[in-house]
């Protein structure tokens, strides 16, 4: 039986409840955080936990733990649920409230944890390569709703799954209001042009993904090529060597078409192979030779 934390206690799955009256529930008025344990170890949690406060301090949220008490209590879960590669999510909403836009915001918050074995997607999408569309909605404009809040009220996103569920993409790629390519609904968007590594700037209201920070300093320090950064058309990527995306979930994701072109000669890329690899053996993966 899986157990999560629930507002101070570890609770089984089933029996955890939250208020009818819920703003997260009610408005979307949450933030989460997902991350993962190799072997027991949570990966980059610092990083983490400063995008989660960083979030909170957007809303107006106090803080309910410091980084050492949140760390503890998402080691305990993990120990209870006898996980050893992990895949969390953390969610915190201002917490029960009123109906109606004049209602008081000072409830106190909720917070729910959920801890699963990390199953990742299948090795041959890795060796294969996968296929992206782009979609019709774009992104939320960094004017609008500010990108660095890492918000539970995702809808943009899931147009955007929906988009690639009706075109058999496993992803689509995001263009910004000023149709600047941006990022995936759930990932990061990199490209390589003639041994030069390109991706979307903060600029163009993306969400800065620690594992998009990762990718950036293992191409410098470990493959030595530079990562250039800026605001892109979509037919950069047409005379792209290379093209993958990056998440906690999705590692390094190879892309080899995306809608009608063929990315390069249409097979997964030396770059994409070797910064997946060396992201698992940054992560302490056991991997095999290449």
């Amino acid at each position: 039986m899986n157990l999560v934390y629930l507002n101070g206690q570890f609770i089984e799955e089933e029996r955890a409840c939250i208020s009818v009256l819920d703003q997260g529930f009610l408005y979307g008025d949450g933030i989460f955080e997902s991350f993962r344990s190799i072997n027991g170890k949570l990966y980059q949690f610092p990083l983490h936990y400063k995008r989660l406060a960083q979030s909170a301090q957007s809303l107006s949220y106090p803080v309910m733990f410091s980084q050492a008490d949140l760390e503890e209590k998402l080691l305990e879960l993990q120990r209870r649920n006898q996980i050893s590669n992990g895949y969390f999510r953390i969610t915190i909403t201002r917490g029960p409230g009123e109906i109606g836009f004049l209602r008081n915001m000072e409830s106190p918050l909720t917070c729910l944890i959920v801890a699963r074995e990390f199953k990742g997607l299948n090795e041959h999408l890795y060796l294969q390569g996968v296929s992206l569309s782009v979609a019709k909605t774009r992104r939320n404009a960094p004017e609008a709703i500010n990108p660095k809040i890492k918000s539970i009220s995702n809808l943009n996103s899931l147009l955007g799954k929906l988009e690639a569920r009706a075109a058999g993409a496993i992803e689509v790629i995001m263009l910004n209001s000023r149709g600047h390519l941006c990022e995936g609904s759930a990932s990061n968007l990199f490209w390589v042009r003639d041994g030069w590594v390109f991706t979307p700037d903060v600029s163009t209201g993306l969400l800065e993904g620690v594992t998009r920070s990762t990718i950036m300093r293992l191409c410098e320090d470990k493959l030595k090529m530079r990562v250039i950064s800026g605001e892109f058309r979509l037919q950069d990527l047409h005379y792209s060597d290379e093209v993958f995306i990056t998440s906690t979930s999705l590692e390094v994701l190879p892309v080899v078409r995306v809608d009608d072109f063929v990315i390069g000669n249409g097979l997964v890329g030396p770059i994409a192979r070797d910064l997946r690899w060396e992201l698992l053996r940054d992560m302490g993966v056991a991997v095999l030779m290449r």
